[in-house]
């Protein structure tokens, strides 16, 4: 069961009081997650007896873009570390360091840039999820649903990310960029 324990040395690194990893590697794992449940279903669906010509070729076109976004996804998961790596790094400069400022800054909009990159990536999962789900088997349609919600739930988990970096940010142009994904992203959900 080595995913298994794959599984739980991830949520105990959560659990624990580590700041890293945070709500932004969960966001980008659930969206993973999601991802990973989207292609299960469609590779299922494809080594099905009774699944058509037409859509076999459908679902291998699906399956190769849903395998590239699980793989982007699963490399936010890091990146949320290493943005808050970052922060700190730029926050331990010392207070009379003329490039202080800046480098709070950039470090700022590291942080608010994974999870909302981690939140458009997932929603091109779940555009391709919509274009997938007419041809997914029956048996193994709840598993799509599945996928959907924990695609939502990263999203909306990015959404809170951002925000709690965006108070910070003092750049008007970063921020108007950043309030207008957060609305699309709640949108989407």
């Amino acid at each position: 069961m080595e995913w298994f324990t794959a599984a739980e040395r991830f949520t105990a690194a959560l659990a624990s009081s580590d700041p890293t990893p945070g709500g932004g590697a969960a966001a980008a794992h659930a969206g993973a997650m999601g991802c990973a449940l989207a292609l299960m279903a469609a590779q299922t669906t494809l080594k099905r007896k009774n699944t058509s010509p037409e859509v076999k070729t459908r679902l291998e076109k699906s399956i190769k873009r849903l395998i590239a976004l699980k793989n982007q996804l699963n490399t936010y998961v890091q990146k949320d570390s290493d943005a808050y790596t970052a922060y700190l790094t730029a926050k331990k400069l010392p207070k009379e360091n003329p490039t202080r400022p800046e480098a709070l800054e950039q470090a700022l909009w590291f942080a608010a840039s994974v999870p909302a990159d981690t939140a458009t990536t997932a929603l091109e999962v779940l555009k391709e999820i919509e274009t997938l789900k007419p041809d997914i088997a029956e048996i193994i349609f709840s598993d799509i649903l599945c996928a959907k919600h924990f695609l939502q739930a990263c999203l909306r988990c990015a959404v809170e990310n951002i925000r709690a970096n965006l108070v910070f940010i003092q750049n008007e142009d970063r921020k108007n960029i950043l309030e207008k994904q957060i609305t699309l992203f709640l949108k989407s959900c």
